[in-house]
């Protein structure tokens, strides 16, 4: 089969040498892809920082202006790419594109079904795609209640590579002091403040606890300060940018996402690749990742005055008895293996593409 991978991300700058969550998605699509046995375009904005990355795929590459609705010359462009290409399908990673590849289609004279992925919390502006694949379910269900016909909103989790030579790490008991860490960039929907917030609670409590954060944003001042207010500055640390997860996770004990909203959690992949006992909110993504007290702890989101509290009583638990931590830990492995890795998601990946093919 042959098949169209769009992205056109406003929000991307070209300057920005961060790969973040849908721009690995987008790659990961491209290689999985074609290691099912399909032939894939890649078509992007100009300039992207991934660009080396999307051709050590082995797809194809193809880079127009994009910039904005209104620009015909683009559009036109990936007009004449489809009716070079012919693809059977085209699948497209944010709203732009498919606005472009709808269009596009139409001047192209092929007819194709266009697959959106949703990757935001919005997934009502993919009811014109003619299948949308969500990371949750309970997206899918969304686009359903509004009007989706049932069999269109298809559900398929992100996915995460297994490096090279890896080994199943075994982690030693909890440190003193405990040591908790949380990536992703740091925005007011990650509650992050509500794990600085949970440090003094556990010191009342007798344990003593250190928190990291590996990630940017606009909120790191506001954390920092939030930390020096309270009087755990010296036990919190944003450490910026991280790229190398083994180091991260071999340098904490309990990883926790207190996310508000997550529409998948793609972090929480990366701790049960290495080990590490897991607490999460019970946004979208994590709620389904996750099973509470099998291969990890939830704490409601509802309320967040109360989140603080119950993070502190979550890592209590874990505190008072690893054993239970570190099976939580295993439990969670041995699901990432069974059901997340690049294989497996893959596989299910090119199956839908090919089944929605068949039925256009």
């Amino acid at each position: 089969m042959k098949i169209a991978n769009i992205l056109f991300n406003h929000k991307k700058s070209k300057n920005d040498n961060q790969i973040l969550g849908v721009e690995r998605c987008f790659i990961d699509y491209a290689k999985y892809l074609i290691l099912n046995g399909h032939k894939v375009v890649s078509i992007t904005k100009k300039g992207m920082v991934f660009k080396t990355a999307v051709q050590e795929t082995g797809s194809q590459f193809f880079e127009v202006p994009a910039f904005g609705q209104s620009d015909i010359f683009s559009i036109l462009r990936i007009a004449f790419l489809f009716f070079k290409f012919a693809p059977d399908a085209a699948i497209c990673h944010s709203g732009r594109a498919m606005f472009f590849t709808r269009i596009a289609r139409f001047f192209s004279l092929k007819k194709f079904p266009i697959i959106a992925i949703d990757h935001g919390i919005n997934p009502k502006k993919f009811l014109k795609a003619d299948y949308v694949l969500t990371v949750n379910s309970y997206f899918s269900k969304e686009l359903i209640s509004a009007g989706k016909a049932v069999g269109t909103a298809l559900v398929i989790p992100n996915m995460i590579e297994v490096p090279k030579d890896f080994t199943q790490p075994v982690k030693p008991a909890f440190r003193k002091p405990l040591r908790v860490g949380s990536l992703g960039r740091l925005y007011p929907e990650k509650y992050f403040d509500k794990m600085i917030r949970a440090l003094p609670i556990l010191r009342q409590r007798g344990i003593d606890c250190e928190y990291v954060i590996g990630g940017v944003g606009h909120q790191e001042d506001f954390l920092n300060s939030l930390a020096k207010e309270i009087g755990v500055e010296n036990n919190f640390k944003i450490l910026g940018w991280t790229s190398d997860k083994k180091s991260f996770f071999d340098s904490i004990d309990i990883f926790i996402l207190p996310s508000f909203g997550e529409t998948f959690g793609i972090v929480l992949l990366e701790a049960m690749l290495y080990n590490t006992p897991i607490i999460t909110s019970n946004s979208w993504g994590p709620d389904e990742i996750i099973e509470e007290g099998i291969d990890g702890l939830k704490i409601p989101r509802e309320d967040g005055e109360k989140m603080p509290e119950l993070i502190a009583d979550a890592i209590e638990r874990l505190v008072e008895d690893e054993e239970f931590a570190k099976q939580l830990a295993k439990n969670a492995s041995n699901k990432f293996f069974a059901t997340y890795t690049c294989e497996k998601v893959g596989k299910k990946l090119s199956d839908i593409v090919e089944m929605i093919i068949k039925k256009s």
